[in-house]
This record gives C-alpha cells, structure tokens and sequence, in this order.
C-alpha cells in the first residue's frame, strides 16, 4: 500500500506543472536583404498602321503579338510589336504583375483627338505569384485592345500615350 501511495504521490507532483529545473540558451536571428526588383520598358507597346476607314472598330494586339483588326479597320504593313519590359530582382524570386485598372488615352500629334486602350492583357498573366525570376531575370510581354472611331474622329497621323504597370515582389 505505501509503495502505491508513493507511486501516486510521485506522479501527481508530475502534472502540477511546478518546475524543478530550468536552462538559459542564447537564440539567434537572420535576415537577409535581396536585390530590389526593376523593371524597364524594353520595347514600346505598338498597334502598327492601320486605316479606320468608315466606321472604326478595334485592333487586338496579343502578348504574343498576334494582331487582328475587327469592324471596319484595315491592317496596313508597317510594325506591330506588344510592350515588352525586363524585370530584374532576385534570382528564382516569384513576384506579382498588376496591369492598369483604367483605359489608357492615345492623342494625336496635332488635334486633340484621341484613341482608348483597355483589355489589357500580360505574358506571363497578371496576378499574385505568376512571374518568376528565373536566373533573375525575365521578360513580360503587354497586349491590348486598340479602338478606334471613324476616319473623322481619328484623322491620319501619330497617336501616342502612356501607361501603368506595377511589379512587385511576393
């Protein structure tokens, strides 16, 4: 009986959560700063020549740069190439494209008149995590849709804008 008693005694004084002894250790910490992440436009977003003829319509320019004209626009020859940009940051490094939230306006050199361009669209797709460093460095490609009204509101000339683009790391 006394031994059960004691064997009792012994592991109720284990679960009273008193401490019977302690240790002191140092821990140590890390941080490491990573190359800040850069972009730059390597080449411009381009719609090439094109005629509104009659009515207007649209050009859809791809990030693979796959361009085709809807409504009454006639494709011309001439250069038609995505915006292309270079990021640069930390090797293998994921990061995130935002394309802008609004229309851009194109103006022509000249007249106040004007041309919109909205869906956008990016290689690799915009979003959280989609881009990767590979190396430390890749190429984002940027589409769009051009519209474009009549051969009235868009008179023969040179159109140009700009636009925003956020890159970040995640």
């Amino acid at each position: 009986m006394t031994r059960k008693l004691t064997t009792i005694v012994l592991i109720l004084m284990a679960f009273t959560g008193k401490v019977w002894s302690q240790a002191s250790i140092t821990g140590q910490a890390y941080a490491e700063v990573i190359p800040a992440l850069t972009a730059f436009e390597n080449s411009q977003l381009h719609f090439g020549k094109f005629s509104p003829e009659v009515g207007g319509g649209q050009i859809v320019l791809t990030p693979e740069g796959i361009r085709t004209a809807q409504g009454s626009v006639i494709l011309s020859g001439g250069n038609s190439e995505p915006g292309k940009f270079i990021i640069t940051g930390e090797e293998n490094a994921s990061y995130t494209i935002q394309l802008p939230a609004t229309s851009a306006q194109l103006q022509h050199h000249g007249s106040n008149k004007t041309m919109i361009v909205n869906n956008w669209e990016s290689n690799p797709p915009a979003g959280t995590g989609t881009g990767v460093l590979t190396g430390g460095t890749q190429t984002v490609s940027i589409g769009a849709t051009l519209i474009i009204g009549s051969l009235e509101d868009n008179p023969v000339g040179v159109y140009t804008g700009t636009y925003s683009l956020t890159f970040a790391y995640n």
